[in-house]
């Protein structure tokens, strides 16, 4: 067992043996950073040092948390006891041992590293003590003593209490670490912290050591710097005092006058500081909350740590493919836990740094995404590499660390029976004779059993991505050609197993039998497809009705949109038949077995001239890519194809809860539920009391109202900012991302739901916020596709390549900029939309 280590020794890079500060300053030094000298004593030192103090383990659990003058009194009688005890003789050993190896002169500072330190989801900034210019080892014997008992300060008690972390659980390091006589010290965050802008970086300085700035007690002065190191703005503080060395510690002298209004750093030297901020970042892959120092000419990284809060910025970049249409509040708020238990499962899972807010919100029934967790965190790779010399280098890494990548399919297919059985005895429960209380809680194990199987599957996703990422890096650097790369990788993910291939090849065979009986065709092309569910009519076409209804029995929990309070397939059937009517009503050119085939046989092709442009013994790493890039395409798309059989179990209970709330006169809709608010509705269900009932109902009302007036408006695309929504179309263009090239002319369509596919056009442009699986029929018959969301990789973009014809996403706030029957023209390859009239 190890008391000490070196900032230099592997072992001191663990988080467990050295605290979040020790591991950080070992892993920099390490990595090459300009890091004072220093070592770690270790989390086991103050484990064994704490084994025998009977009066810490009598306090804990006896804390007044309710009292903060009970709490300090406590806790300094607790540190004082703590203090009296010496440290083992073997760690007192091995710490003078260490301290043999710096000059006799040196002078260190003394740190608190508390195992729960820095982490991304908590800082403990300031929880814990620091002791600075301490001389000899005695003096230093006893400031690890200090640093131990400041474990127990009635600050760092609260603020463990606060994010829940176990008392018994929290152990110590100490990092001794040689002082710089700074002439300039502070601080630096590699995004803005204050404005959530992750495009500057923010700079605290003042003249001495850190201290001042890091205290905040004196004047300081404020740098936001662009990410290339140029001053964007300052704030020059009155500075009063520094802190300077003295014989035994430090003290306050005051500033010269002419000194104290002139900026502490020249624009060279922040320049120099931000280029250390850049390639500290680099190293972490995350924002980083720096201290640093300035002696002699030279720069030195005294400690880094995450920024674990960032202002949050919302926008629909993130979002609106995914939500792309109002959702109901009960409906967001039953998910929302879950998804965000999720994003930090399968952020653990990936190696990611914990995230402590929120990825999406509502605003106005409109799902925003965080963008700046969106775009910090999708910073983040496995590697970065420029030649195949690199990529061998970095291969046994990759291997290591992404073992989970292999086995997490696995484990999502074993645990996916519980799941499908689970669901299968909820939609068999007979609701009918239950309760109100009894029907809640139906409801609240449905989503608990969607909470956890969708745990792992923000993973999957992000994985996808990051391997779709990884994939076309890879043919960029093979091709040296970002149009050659893109074509390529087409073309080997251009054929996947997925259940929505399956839904598509059923839904051909039944557009196919339609037109094979002009009857049912003639019948199914004249009459509304609702009036011909509802009267049955398809039951004179036996086979097709059979083929029909057997499709909607193995696909009807197939959604239209993301919330439940919109019906699935099984519940609308109409929709299915809208969508066959515009099949059928295309001629069928090519076999579709034909077609898959001459698909696969050009990805072989593609796959054999990938490996003729690689080195043999490389052959077997671009298979493995290859094989997950597919195996990820087929899972994210049957992940979420089994998600959405959550939907009938829940429509079902809150149906039915709605009917319950409907007989005492809280809704007039039972689907009206939908408008309530998850606590409201639980602490009214729970407590059955009329003032709550009634306050219930007139909240429901009042979001049902809301509801359909932000329905038929146009949500801005960054919540807060209203310059965007009011902006009109400049020129005779709108840009956007090039999805499917070619180029097309027609009138625009406008589909905001389901609702407008019966009366679709053919030979129309289709627009809308987003598309999903369930709409691909359209594409049949629209020339082109202008999306508001998604990407070259999102499913319109990648259906209208399957049918070759141009598509422009991303183009922002264009279901308000076009109206139904504006001619335009579509230019994919470019991303451009043309009016024309």
């Amino acid at each position: 067992m190890s008391w000490t280590l070196a900032f230099t020794d592997v072992e001191a890079c663990q988080h467990e043996q050295s605290g979040g500060k020790g591991a950080n300053l070992a892993l920099l030094t390490q990595q090459g950073f300009p890091v004072p000298n220093g070592f770690v004593v270790t989390a086991a030192s103050y484990r064994e040092f704490i084994k025998n103090a009977d009066t810490l383990h009598a306090a804990i659990g006896n804390f007044d948390l309710a009292d903060a003058g009970t709490l300090q009194a406590q806790a300094t009688l607790l540190r004082a006891e703590l203090e009296k005890i010496p440290l083992p003789a073997a760690i007192e050993k091995s710490i003078r041992q260490q301290l043999k190896t710096f000059p006799e002169d040196a002078a260190f500072s003394v740190r608190s590293s508390s195992t729960f330190e820095d982490m991304a989801s908590a800082a403990f900034a300031g929880q814990h003590d620091t002791f600075l210019n301490v001389h000899g080892a005695d003096f230093i014997l006893n400031r690890i003593r200090a640093c131990y008992a400041s474990l127990w300060q009635d600050r760092a008690i609260a603020y463990r209490e606060r994010l829940g972390f176990d008392h018994l659980q929290a152990t110590m390091a100490v990092v001794v670490q040689t002082m710089i006589p700074s002439e300039i010290s502070g601080v630096g965050f590699t995004v803005n912290p204050i404005s959530g802008a992750i495009d500057e970086m923010l700079v605290n300085a003042n003249f001495g050591l850190g201290e001042s700035v890091v205290s905040g007690e004196g004047a300081i002065d404020q740098f936001v710097l662009a990410r290339d190191g140029s001053l964007r703005s300052s704030v020059i503080g009155e500075k009063s005092q520094r802190i300077v060395h003295t014989a035994q510690g430090t003290e306050e002298i005051t500033v010269s006058a002419q000194d104290a209004t002139r900026p502490s750093m020249s624009a060279q030297q922040l320049a120099q500081l931000a280029d250390l901020m850049r390639r500290v970042e680099v190293a972490y892959q995350f924002p980083q909350d720096i201290e640093w120092a300035m002696h002699g000419g030279k720069l030195w990284l005294l400690q880094s740590r995450p920024v674990t809060t960032i202002p949050p910025r919302w926008t629909r970049d993130e979002s609106a493919e995914r939500f792309p249409n109002v959702i109901t509040p009960l409906a967001w708020e039953m998910v929302e836990d879950g998804f965000h238990r999720s994003l930090n499962h399968s952020f653990k899972l990936m190696g990611y740094p914990a995230f402590s807010g929120k990825w999406f919100a509502m605003f106005d029934h409109y799902i925003y995404g965080n963008q700046n967790a969106v775009e910090i965190y999708g910073r983040r790779m496995p590697f970065t590499i420029g030649n195949l010399q690199e990529l061998e280098a970095v291969i046994p890494k990759l291997r290591d660390n992404y073992a989970w990548v292999q086995d997490l399919p696995l484990e999502w297919s074993r645990d996916l029976d519980y799941y499908l059985l689970s669901l299968g005895e909820l939609n068999a429960e007979d609701l009918r004779d239950k309760n109100l209380a009894e029907v809640w809680a139906f409801v609240q194990r449905v989503n608990q059993l969607g909470a956890d199987y969708f745990l792992p599957n923000i993973a999957i996703s992000i994985t996808q991505r990051t391997l779709y990422r990884l994939l076309h890096g890879l043919l960029q650097m093979l091709t040296g050609n970002a149009q050659e790369a893109a074509a390529l990788f087409d073309t080997l993910i251009a054929h996947t197993e997925t259940k929505t291939g399956i839904v598509n090849k059923e839904l051909a065979a039944l557009a196919a039998e339609i037109r094979q009986n002009p009857s049912l065709q003639n019948m199914i092309a004249a009459n509304n497809s609702r009036t011909l569910i509802e009267q049955k009519l398809l039951d004179a076409f036996g086979n097709f009705s059979a083929h029909f209804n057997k499709f909607l029995r193995d696909h009807g929990h197939r959604e239209v949109d993301f919330d439940p309070y919109q019906p699935t397939w099984i519940e609308a059937p109409w929709i299915v038949l809208d969508n066959l009517r515009l099949m059928s009503a295309e001629h069928e050119t090519q076999d579709q077995r034909a077609r898959e085939r001459e698909i696969k046989i050009t990805m072989q092709q593609a796959e054999l001239q990938l490996y003729g442009r690689i080195p043999q013994h490389l052959h077997f790493f671009f298979h493995e890519i290859l094989r997950l890039v597919r195996s990820y395409t087929t899972l994210d798309d049957v992940e979420h194809y089994h998600t959405t059989r959550l939907t009938l179990p829940l429509r079902k209970g809150l149906r039915r809860l709605g009917e319950l709330l409907q007989a005492r006169g809280v809704v007039s809709d039972p689907m009206d539920v939908f408008f309530a608010h998850y606590r409201p509705l639980q602490e009214a269900v729970q407590r059955d009391d009329p003032a709550l009932w009634q306050a219930l109902a007139q909240s429901i009302q009042q979001e049902k109202i809301a509801y359909l007036a932000h329905r038929d408006g146009a949500p801005a695309w960054e919540w807060g900012s209203h310059a965007a929504a009011s902006e009109e179309v400049a020129g005779d263009t709108l840009h956007g991302l090039a999805g499917s090239a070619g180029v097309a002319e027609g009138v625009v369509y406008i589909v905001r739901s389901p609702e407008d596919f019966a009366g679709f056009p053919k030979g129309a442009v289709l627009v809308a916020r987003t598309t999903n699986p369930a709409w691909t029929p359209l594409f049949y018959n629209a020339c082109a596709v202008v999306t508001e969301s998604g990407g070259p990789l999102s499913h319109g973009a990648v259906t209208a390549r399957e049918m070759n014809i141009p598509a422009v996403m991303s183009v922002r706030e264009v279901m308000r900029k076009l109206g139904n029957g504006q001619r335009v023209r579509v230019d994919g390859a470019n991303g451009v939309v043309s009016l024309l009239e």
